[in-house]
């Protein structure tokens, strides 16, 4: 993520001797959905807060709300907007009414390379940018971090899926957007949840199934209920932001501005290289020891699942020609990510 940071120790240490004695202590409320165990709140929230207070010399501290205590995924640009937090984890494809357009980094088939599809919506949501233009200054809201969860895999209870015709019919777990249509497109029957109410579902034999990140089985407790994985076939993945009201981010000083800024930037970095590095680590952890045994496509399905990704990405497009300028964000992020 080279376009994004290279020079926060050196921005570290000027705005470190910036602040003047007397500045205002300055305490923001963030309200996260995901649950405090997880990486992404360690890996991402964490080091986001932690970088941000380091880099004001404590002037800037933060009341964090994590597991949907001030309010649930979906309500996240509400909690903005009323003013019951002041930056808020908002994830794109929990708000698709809000944010359709920034779910492009969800859609199937992308790279497996992290950093390039955080880097791309990062940019792209900067004021000036079409992403911004289209959606984010629309709703009042301002990108600080940029995460992505990783390549989202298929892992079921009781089914081995080795071919596509294994997954007809069978009730999979997806977060919405992209990645509900990639679950259809494959002969599934998509059932949109969050992320806490997907064990429970698992449990009962509600659910057959899911598409989630293999890094974040164990943060969500997901391994017992679950006994196959599919690790050879990306189904899409999923976007989270930490974004601020446009309202309080104008009540800031510049010296308080620039902290958040660089802390977003270095917090996008660090997590997309978390997610880079752990992937293969935790596909073996959960098959060595947690008996969730991996089957490949073979080959001949993996083509089958290319073309209907491509039916994917053609039907997000068709369904946002009402909603803005989704041909050109669709171009300019494929572009962006090499793609």
């Amino acid at each position: 993520m080279k376009t994004i940071i290279r020079t926060t120790t050196v921005l570290a240490a000027l705005l470190g001797t910036a602040f003047p004695a007397h500045a205002e202590k300055v305490t923001l409320t963030f309200a996260d959905w995901q649950i405090p165990t997880a990486s992404t709140t360690r890996e991402g929230a964490g080091v986001f807060m932690d970088k941000a207070r380091e880099l004001s010399n404590g002037e800037i501290d933060f009341k964090y709300f994590p597991a949907e205590q001030l309010g649930k995924a979906g309500e996240m640009v509400r909690l903005a907007q009323t003013g019951v937090a002041d930056i808020v984890n908002l994830a794109p494809a929990y708000v698709t009414d809000r944010f359709p357009l920034t779910t492009v980094s969800e859609l199937p088939g992308l790279p497996l390379d992290i950093c390039k599809l955080t880097s791309a919506i990062y940019d792209m949501a900067q004021p000036g940018g079409a992403l911004y233009e289209a959606e984010f200054k629309p709703n009042g809201m301002r990108l600080l971090f940029s995460g992505n969860l990783g390549p989202y895999s298929l892992l079921t209870t009781k089914v081995a899926v080795d071919s596509l015709d294994k997954l007809s019919g069978l009730k999979i777990r997806t977060a919405g957007g992209p990645m509900e249509m990639s679950a259809k497109e494959l002969g599934a029957n998509p059932i949109r949840m969050t992320g806490s109410e997907t064990l429970p579902s698992l449990s009962r034999g509600t659910l057959d199934g899911l598409l989630w990140p293999i890094p974040l089985v164990k943060d969500w407790s997901l391994q017992d209920p679950l006994n196959h994985m599919t690790p050879n076939v990306s189904v899409g993945s999923f976007a989270v932001t930490y974004s601020i009201s446009e309202r309080v981010w104008e009540k800031l000083s510049p010296e308080h501005q620039k902290v958040l800024i660089e802390a977003g930037k270095f917090a996008s970095e660090s997590y997309c290289d978390f997610v880079n590095r752990t992937w293969e680590e935790a596909k073996n952890d959960l098959a060595e020891n947690h008996g969730i045994t991996p089957t490949d496509l073979p080959e001949s399905e993996v083509a089958k699942t290319k073309e209907r990704f491509d039916s994917v990405h053609q039907k997000w497009l068709s369904g946002l020609k009402s909603r803005g300028p989704a041909q050109a964000i669709h171009e300019e992020f494929m572009k962006r990510v090499g793609s």
